[in-house]
């Protein structure tokens, strides 16, 4: 179950679980005061991550163009017509 950051406007913020399979909350009621509180987005800590792994989510971002001859080579695969016999 992911948590969620929520910020109410008396008490402030506070983290609270939430089943994914719910679907995305966008407000939460505040578990001192019962007011309703806003989510907050807050980004990853990336500072905390290894530093190939943080470089390769900063590179991800934007496509690589690459030429036909750079691709890697993959070998054609025959089809075999009946490779499983017990499956129809």
């Amino acid at each position: 179950m992911p948590n969620y950051t929520f910020l109410c406007g008396g008490c402030g913020e506070f983290t609270q679980w939430h089943q994914s399979s719910r679907g995305p909350k966008s407000h939460a009621l505040c578990p001192v005061c019962l007011h309703i509180a806003r989510r907050q987005f807050k980004p990853v800590y990336t500072f905390r991550m290894d530093s190939s792994v943080k470089k390769r989510m900063e590179q991800g971002m934007e496509p690589r163009i690459v030429s036909r001859n750079q691709l890697p080579s993959t070998p054609i695969r025959k089809s075999v017509p009946h490779g499983r016999p017990w499956q129809v």
